[in-house]
């Protein structure tokens, strides 16, 4: 079999295929790698950073991944890439850049697939749509696993072709790790499963004549590489018990008979592969507003999908007829694709019946919604219908015996396909100019160089230790705490607490961060979050909650406590005293240390009588955040306070469905009672 001439030819051809390599690397590459502050960081993109710091950092080595959409957890592979720039960084902007960085391989990944199996036209095509596509660079632009995906696919891809088609012995061996690493990155990617079954059969004349020898080799080889890089999620999945019958069973049965039929995801990869709705983003408040500053230009975006299925339907109606053949150069060949074909190729019908493959498996995939399909689930499909779209308009340049018409299709072509990309990319731009300027509930979070600016402004003053105050205390669940357990990693000691319900005062100096919302300001602890000059406040954007950032003083709670002779319980926290208002009551704690488990507190009202009259329970504070010396307000709501001549408080841990007392102590450390009874004033 000859080899591919796949060297650009010298000349006006070659150079002005060089122009559109470099327009479609600097187009990918401003828009993914452009501003890379303007990015969310959420909960979600703050919990994958923690366990690629804590690799990075040499704390642990991550087993699982954080958990997924359908509520099983992903495997480790991606915080294993992103540990690489948290090596050099870790303030998230060399994260988001690495994501942007991979993303614009993928593009040129993708134009060279295309420029080796359909020629340069198809290449520039797919290349300039893919590297202008708005959806393709939102999710080339934030720490999240699935953007990851794009570069993983089209090398997976890349391989199975080389490999199988072209007999390369090292792309057979690589294939199989790759296929087996994109699957892990995001479970959305197993629509590759199938392709590269569909290229072993497609180039199956290929294996005829080796030995069964060699082809085991060859596989064993691969298979065994990709077994290996599943180890740490399987190991991680036994420890964690998920290859129990009753979890198995949960996950074969999740959905039940609310798994139905419909075309969510013919949706999403119109919406994906057009760049339309773009005002997602904005929310569900501000989007309105966002598209009164932008161009109306999502009608002629839908071409884009529309050219790609046309194409598709193209290449399946032509193989099955068997003409579909780039066999030699047609005479009508423009100039930037004189080298369109490689001369290795006797028919291009079985590649075609690829990309059609590679862009309907998603989509059927996620049409029996088995799992409640989400946009990104469609990301894999993304390079195969911008590469549809090329060899569309390249057959279409071919359809005319003249050379005029030809040049005359191909001049309106190009002139439409600029428009689109044109507008494309002042959507975007204007998308970000807004993200970056409007508050945008429901839509696009704070833009990290926002919390940068407060990060900053902490980290200067180098605090040994840090409280979080927001509406949340669990990294786990809550982003604040996530985001800034992150953000602080240089922090010895960053702990997060739920302002609407408690303070906490440690016994040394230390920094205060509170984001200032609504039901922070209106919590019963409302006064104690007085801004005071506001001279440490960062505003964040214009009708969003700003951040206040202070030294802790809790002189104006301190007035407030009614002070009680302290009584000792046996895990470590002593009780001081009490604030009470009209219909709430706050207990005064001191912690001696840390805890090795969480803890609830309790209060039973009683009246002149001795009746209990009424009753609250709640989480006390997450036993790792305690410290000696800590001062711990807890705040109970109580309707019937005012009735109540007395309390009797405690605290209490669960072990399963167990509730365990802990024991108050005498003087002489003994167990004297599981509740203190309080007269109140």
């Amino acid at each position: 079999m000859m080899k591919c001439r796949l060297s650009i030819k010298p000349g006006i051809q070659a150079k002005l295929e060089l122009v559109v390599l470099v327009v479609i690397l600097m187009l990918a590459a401003g828009l993914r790698l452009g501003a890379p502050a303007i990015a969310e960081f959420k909960r979600d993109e703050a919990n994958l950073s923690r366990l690629a710091l804590d690799l990075a950092r040499g704390r642990s080595v991550p087993l699982l991944g954080i958990t997924s959409s359908v509520g099983a957890p992903n495997p480790p592979i991606s915080a294993y890439l992103f540990a690489v720039p948290y090596l050099v960084d870790d303030s998230g902007v060399a994260a988001t850049l690495f994501v942007g960085l991979l993303n614009v391989i993928a593009v040129i990944l993708t134009w060279w697939l295309a420029r080796r199996t359909f020629g340069a036209r198809a290449a520039a095509v797919a290349g300039i749509l893919y590297a202008a596509g708005p959806w393709a660079v939102i999710f080339s632009r934030k720490i999240w696993a699935q953007d990851l995906l794009p570069v993983f696919v089209v090398a997976t891809v890349l391989t199975g072709l080389s490999g199988f088609r072209e007999g390369k012995r090292w792309a057979k061996i690589a294939h199989w790790p790759l296929l087996v690493l994109t699957m892990q990155i995001h479970y959305g990617a197993f629509t590759l499963f199938p392709l590269s079954l569909l290229m072993m059969f497609l180039w199956r004349d290929k294996e005829q004549g080796k030995s069964t020898r060699r082809f085991c080799l060859e596989f064993g080889i691969g298979a065994g590489i990709a077994l290996l890089t599943a180890v740490p999620v399987l190991l991680g999945a036994y420890r964690a018990g998920l290859f129990s019958y009753t979890v198995i069973d949960e996950a074969l049965n999740q959905g039940g008979s609310s798994m139905v039929i419909d075309g969510t995801a013919l949706r999403y990869a119109w919406l994906l592969v057009s760049g339309i709705h773009l005002h997602a983003l904005a929310g569900p408040d501000q989007f309105r507003y966002y598209l009164t500053t932008v161009p109306d230009a999502y009608p002629i975006f839908q071409l884009i999908p529309l050219g790609a299925a046309l194409s598709a339907g193209w290449v399946v109606w032509q193989r099955i007829n068997g003409v579909l053949s780039y066999k030699g150069t047609s005479p009508n060949q423009t100039k930037l694709d004189s080298d369109a074909v490689p001369c290795c190729h006797a028919n291009v019908g079985d590649e075609g019946i690829l990309l059609v493959a590679w862009l309907a498996l998603p989509i059927l995939a996620f049409t029996w919604q088995w799992t409640p399909v989400q946009l990104h689930y469609l990301i894999p499909m993304m390079p195969a219908a911008y590469i549809l779209c090329g060899i569309g308009f390249d057959a279409l340049c071919r359809w005319s015996k003249s050379v005029v018409a030809s040049r005359i299709i191909m001049c309106v072509g190009c002139m439409a396909m600029g428009t689109i990309v044109v507008l494309q990319v002042v959507m975007f731009v204007g998308l970000m100019r807004f993200l970056d300027t409007h508050y945008t509930p429901g839509g696009f979070g704070t833009p990290l160089h926002l919390l940068l600016d407060v990060r900053n402004a902490i980290l200067e003053r180098y605090p040994s230790d840090v409280i979080i105050v927001s509406e949340g205390e669990i990294p786990d669940y809550d982003q604040e705490p996530a985001v800034w357990s992150v953000l602080l990693d240089r922090i010895s000691d960053v702990r997060a607490v739920d302002g609407t319900r408690t303070v906490v005062v440690p016994a040394e100096g230390a920094l205060e961060l509170v984001l200032l919302s609504d039901s922070i300001e209106a919590g019963p602890f409302g006064d104690y979050w007085e801004r005071n000059d506001g001279r440490d406040v960062f505003p964040q954007r214009p009708g969003d909650s700003s951040y206040l950032l202070r030294p802790i003083d809790d002189s104006s709670l301190a007035v407030l406590v009614v002070p009680i002779e302290p009584v000792r319980f046996a895990n470590g926290v002593w009780l001081v005293g009490y604030i009470r208002q009209e219909r709430a009551l706050a207990l005064v704690w001191k912690l001696d240390g840390a805890a090795t488990q969480d803890y609830q507190a309790f209060i039973h009202l009683q009246d002149m009588d001795g009746n209990r009259i009424a009753q609250a329970d709640r989480l006390s504070w997450p036993g790792r955040y305690w410290r000696a010396g800590d001062t711990l307000y807890l705040w109970f709501d109580l309707d019937a306070l005012p009735q109540a001549t007395a309390i009797s408080t405690g605290m209490y841990s669960f072990e399963g469905d167990v509730y365990i007392n802990v024991d108050v102590l005498d003087v002489a450390g003994n167990p004297a009672g599981q509740s203190i009874t309080i007269p109140l004033d």
